[in-house]
């Protein structure tokens, strides 16, 4: 079964929904399993695009060289100015971002665990859940790339990752499933740097399991 409304699955994922457009939508998931069903699929997708330059998606093409069978013209009766040479272009094949989405959708492309070394980690430990939470967090152009790994949460329940920075704005990171191997690290993504964020929460249905504080 397909729902209409998982069309805002990916502004929701991006944190593109304004404040009252993000509550509806998350009382709508709660009821709604084909959303929760493709909101953990596509719950890689944040930290994916957000590695994607577009200098990664150009290609470059030539205009094509003159077909040596083709019978020249005959001649203009004006003078015909001489062409303007061509130049190399390059065009953005956008074609390749929409790709990539389809690729990550279908669970077909790998996601590298590969972290710089000079990301930051924190650590955290819920002594009344019982959670134990470890991000890795690095810095980029556009924000902050994320990478989640926690241990002891219930399996079979679905994680969010929303991140608060210092001045009280809030945004979801990421979705995963908690079906997972234990060491398997999970990406999200926020548009805050890294040094105004000011802590991290993995939440199972609205409850918060551990925060995550440098």
């Amino acid at each position: 079964m397909s729902c209409g409304r998982t069309v805002a699955l990916g502004a929701y994922l991006l944190g593109s929904l304004d404040p009252a457009e993000r509550s509806s939508f998350e009382r709508h998931v709660d009821g709604c399993a084909a959303c929760r069903r493709e909101m953990v699929r596509l719950a890689p997708l944040p930290g994916l695009l957000g590695q994607v330059r577009l200098s990664d998606l150009e290609l470059p093409f030539d205009d094509p060289a003159p077909d040596p069978d083709l019978r020249p013209l005959p001649p203009a009766p004006e003078p015909v100015p001489e062409p303007v040479p061509t130049r190399r272009r390059r065009w953005p094949v956008l074609l390749g971002a929409g790709v990539l989405v389809v690729l990550v959708a279908l669970g077909a492309v790998v996601v590298p665990h590969l972290v710089p070394d000079d990301a930051v980690t924190w650590h955290a430990a819920d002594a009344s859940s019982g959670v134990v939470a470890s991000a890795d967090l690095v810095r980029r152009s556009w924000g902050t790339e994320l990478w989640v790994s926690t241990e002891n949460v219930p399996r079979g329940t679905r994680c969010k990752l929303i991140v608060h920075d210092r001045a009280g704005r809030t945004e979801v990171g990421g979705w995963w499933g908690t079906d997972h191997a234990a060491d398997e690290r999970i990406p999200g993504s926020t548009s805050f740097p890294v040094e105004d964020i000011e802590r991290l929460d993995v939440v199972v249905d609205m409850t918060v399991l551990v925060s995550v504080r440098p």
